[in-house]
């Protein structure tokens, strides 16, 4: 790598406010420390004590519902304006965020303004971890290379973003790798990393190379095996008709691990699919268009979510959603796959296709055996 503009941020940290220099006590002199460091900084660990109780209790509600409606207009950090209206009648959602806090009783926030702003990063950063961990938790098996490979694997290049998260995963987690040389101080003493920048750089570019090999091997695979008559094609899709874009739909999302339930073709109540997984089950409104998809597609997509009580809702298309359409699904979470997205679900699927021919090869030279396997099966061997 020539750069390391995209690297993961050195900000990508877990965030405790105990560890930032507004709670450490700042010397004022050796008379003055004898008499009276004692004191100030038992009065600074209640303070820090009373702003976390308050956080404690109120960041269910607050602070993540904070980050839930602010998550399209982007967050303001390190504001300097002091708290209170003023003339210009402008205030940032951070602004107004700190002041319904005040008014709740973080009187703090007053005096230390900059606090909130880790308290927000620290609410952004277990936000993010909690879904990150659930995925990477299926890839820590054997050596770091392997779990590294196997990570960057399912994750494509949002290793380049990650990595860090997943160095504490394993740290947090007690699965030690000698490679990794983690210092003991990091989760006590402010400004000790957990890993020196150095160190996150050098596997970050080992983790391009192994990201470069996956993507050679799997251009080799399709070199080697690709069928044009297994491959869908998004001009494949737009020719099919809505019954066929159904099934073809079907067949994807099982090929991709979901479980699949299809509706009658008439008094479905807006719903075409029912998937499930990992628990959850999701409606989805498939259109075969060759115009944009209006509101109505998302109208019966609520309605069918209502109706049969699913967690979420969905429309597919191989088309274009109008603004409209876009507004509506946003205001009601309704999830939207336009046609850039359902590409990427096609290609997921012709890549599970080739993961499919692969396993073949290795079944027909150990054992002999020729029998075809459906798309999806490769997961169960």
């Amino acid at each position: 790598m020539d750069s390391l503009h995209q690297t993961p941020s050195r900000d990508q940290v877990p965030l405790d406010p105990s560890f930032f220099p507004e709670f450490q006590y700042q010397t004022k002199g050796f008379i003055k420390d004898l008499i009276g460091k004692k004191k100030e900084q038992n009065q600074l660990n209640d303070k820090l004590q009373s702003v976390l109780q308050k956080y404690s209790s109120l960041k269910k509600p607050y602070f993540a519902n904070f980050f839930h409606t602010i998550k399209d207009e982007g967050l303001e950090l390190a504001g300097t304006n002091a708290p209170g209206p003023r003339l210009n009648g402008f205030y940032s959602n951070r602004e107004l965020f700190r002041e319904v806090l005040i008014r709740k009783g973080f009187s703090e926030l007053e005096e230390l303004p900059q606090l909130l702003d880790k308290l927000l990063l620290t609410t952004g950063f277990n936000a993010a971890y909690l879904g990150f961990s659930s995925e990477v938790s299926r890839h820590t098996e054997g050596s770091l290379q392997n779990i590294l490979r196997s990570w960057i694997g399912e994750s494509g290049n949002r290793f380049r973003e990650d990595l860090c998260l997943l160095f504490y995963f394993l740290w947090s987690n007690n699965i030690n790798h000698p490679e990794l040389g983690y210092s003991d101080q990091a989760s006590s003493t402010f400004g000790v990393p957990l890993l020196p920048w150095s160190t996150i750089t050098s596997w970050l570019r080992k983790c391009e190379s192994i990201h470069f090999d996956i993507l050679v091997e799997r251009l080799e695979t399709k070199l080697e095996h690709f069928d044009p008559s297994r491959f869908v094609t998004m001009y494949h899709v737009d020719a099919m008709n809505g019954y066929d874009f159904e099934k073809f739909l079907a067949n994807v999302f099982q090929t991709i691990g979901f479980d699949v339930e299809e509706t009658k073709l008439s008094g479905d109540q807006g719903a075409d699919l029912f998937v499930t997984r990992f628990g959850k089950r999701i409606v989805i409104q498939a259109k075969n268009y060759s115009a944009s998809v209006g509101n109505a597609a998302v109208q019966e997509a609520i309605s069918a979510k209502n109706f049969y009580s699913c967690d979420d809702a969905m429309v597919v298309t191989n088309s274009y959603f109008t603004k409209s359409a876009i507004e509506l699904a946003s205001a009601t979470s309704v999830r939207l796959i336009g046609r850039a997205e359902l590409q990427t679900y096609i290609d997921d699927y012709n890549q599970r296709i080739l993961e499919q021919f692969r396993l073949e090869d290795i079944v027909d030279s150990n054992h002999g055996i020729t029998e075809s396997l459906p798309p999806g099966r490769a997961a169960e061997m």
